[in-house]
């Protein structure tokens, strides 16, 4: 077998094995936060969700690119006469399927939100609402749309029903909702979500990380809009309730963005209207933050730390050939 198809097909082998792995490892992880966070703050646990969403991704990229590459590069003979066999060759197709449906998700939703972006442009008119800097524009659609729509030149679109239906105090704490999206960078964290591999998202079994993910997102800017202030959140919920009465149903008109957030997303109504209506629970939560980045990039350095040594890139060759020798 050629030696660069050989080396792609031993990549693609550990990528799917590690990325199941570790898709596996993520989902139990998942299951065994959503009870523990339920009492942590909203944005403390959308951290910890969204490093549990990327981990299959990042932990499967990084030991192709930092451990499996350079150990085979720098270990295997050159015109080995090695051959992959069947299940090899099978792992192989399972890691190609994992990029290649990732890639497809991610491109059909950023095809998505481009096109949307452009026919709301087209259709909207500027609108003179304070946004902290974020252009806002008013758009002349049926659906009640509240959505901040991209990444570094964000801009936020209100339907004209929606802002004829508020009251000032209502639609100043949903543009404050959105903003705390814009300065969560959540835009950007949608992006990153969806171009992460994982094989579980394939077959939908590890919807409970990215649904309690989007769900800490929803809460955490409902928080930061709210702040310390009752009233404020009661105008939360009213607005909510309005919003939902201008929704058509069934509730599935909007597109899916990649780099957008949707003010209103009616599985999610319930929820947020009982977390905000309980003022005393919301207030009494814990807010004691979660060192989610800190302990990320502690284990991030020590992974780094292991890249110069010999002793793993030859621990990872020994592997390797002892799989290509076992596997039929």
């Amino acid at each position: 077998m050629n030696d660069l198809l050989f080396a792609t097909v031993l990549a693609l082998a550990w990528f799917a094995t590690v990325n199941a792995t570790a898709s596996v490892a993520a989902a139990a992880l998942g299951w065994g936060l959503d009870r523990s966070l339920a009492r942590a703050r909203p944005a403390s646990a959308a951290r910890v969700f969204f490093v549990v969403r990327l981990l299959p991704g990042v932990v499967s990229l990084f030991f192709i690119g930092a451990l499996f590459l350079p150990a085979h590069w720098r270990l295997e003979p050159t015109n080995a006469e090695e051959s992959a066999g069947y299940s090899l060759v099978l792992l192989a197709v399972i890691g190609a399927a994992i990029l290649v449906a990732t890639a497809w998700r991610a491109w059909v939703a950023a095809r998505a939100t481009g096109w949307i972006g452009r026919v709301w442009a087209r259709r909207s008119q500027p609108r003179a609402i304070d946004a902290g800097g974020v252009p806002v524009y008013g758009l002349p659609d049926s659906s009640p749309v509240v959505s901040l729509v991209g990444v570094f030149r964000p801009r936020l679109f209100v339907a004209t029903q929606v802002l004829d239906a508020l009251t000032p105090d209502e639609l100043d704490v949903s543009v404050a909702h959105e903003l705390a999206h814009l300065r969560s960078r959540d835009n950007l964290k949608r992006v990153l979500a969806a171009c992460s591999p994982d094989l579980l998202s394939m077959v939908g079994l590890s919807r409970r990380v990215e649904d309690r993910w989007r769900r800490s997102l929803e809460f955490a800017a409902d928080a930061t809009a709210v702040g310390d202030d009752e009233a404020r959140a009661l105008s939360l919920v009213s607005a909510l309730v309005k919003v939902a009465k201008l929704a058509p149903a069934p509730r599935h008109t909007h597109v899916s963005l990649l780099a957008g957030s949707h003010f209103y997303e009616g599985a999610l109504l319930a929820a947020r209207i009982d977390r905000l209506l309980k003022v005393e629970t919301w207030r009494r939560q814990s807010f004691a933050m979660v060192p989610v980045w800190p302990v990320s990039l502690a284990g991030l350095t020590l992974l780094a730390a292991l890249l110069p040594s010999q002793t793993v890139w030859l621990t990872v060759h020994v592997v390797t050939e002892g799989l290509i020798r076992v596997l039929p």
